[in-house]
């Protein structure tokens, strides 16, 4: 069955399930020969946003840092730990936080990121979960998009200052924004503002027209 959906999906987009997440619907479509996960209006995992993980892992060489452990808020249904585990063979334990348990499932069911060696999966909000973590990380993502939009709250102070508790010396820190109008691209050069107020190095990454990664270390 999936065979022959990977392969009518070179033609067109073929839908797999639909349903109901915490922060809007959710769409598995399979894509390009690719199942992908889509909201209304973004690709949430393993489409265009795989590609940007690739793009800026690879652009900041995290395949030859020494890696002990690595945070990722935003899980989504794992495409980053994906990148990490199957494509750049890092071996680190992984810890995935996602606020949405549909999504999580959605990991679990169809991608199989339970099959991935070393990840550890939390159901929380990523602001409540900085505000009582306790752990240093070699290696921060951050995805927190609710649609085009970042989510309430990522864009203060607070949470900011709690990635630099997060990130371990020498740490790096890799935070998605996405610049679409003129209200998202204030939030992101907030983002930009309050990591440079916080980390040493800032630097900026444009992917895709309107994906800007903000990297700090």
């Amino acid at each position: 069955m999936a065979l022959w959906k990977c392969l009518l999906s070179y033609a067109w987009p073929v839908p797999e399930w639909e349903g109901p997440g915490k922060y809007g619907p959710l769409r598995l479509v399979w894509e390009g020969g690719h199942l992908v996960v889509n909201s209304n209006k973004a690709n949430q995992s393993y489409g265009n946003l795989h590609a940007i993980w690739q793009q800026c892992l690879d652009d900041c060489a995290v395949k030859d840092r020494v890696l002990r452990n690595v945070l990722i808020l935003g899980f989504g249904a794992g495409s980053a730990a994906g990148i990490l585990r199957r494509e750049l063979h890092i071996a680190a334990p992984i810890t995935g936080v996602d606020g949405d348990p549909e999504m999580l499932r959605i990991a679990r069911s169809y991608f199989h990121v339970d099959r991935l060696p070393g990840i550890e999966l939390i159901e929380s909000d990523a602001i409540a979960f900085i505000a009582g973590n306790a752990v240093q990380h070699d290696l921060v993502l951050i995805d927190l998009c609710h649609e085009l939009d970042l989510a309430p709250g990522v864009d203060t102070d607070p949470f900011i200052a709690g990635l630099r508790q997060a990130a371990a010396p020498g740490g790096l820190v890799c935070f998605n924004t996405i610049v679409h109008n003129e209200d998202s691209g204030l939030r992101s050069n907030r983002v930009e503002e309050l990591l440079r107020l916080h980390f040493s190095q800032v630097a900026v990454h444009p992917y895709q027209g309107i994906n800007r990664v903000l990297t700090a270390s």
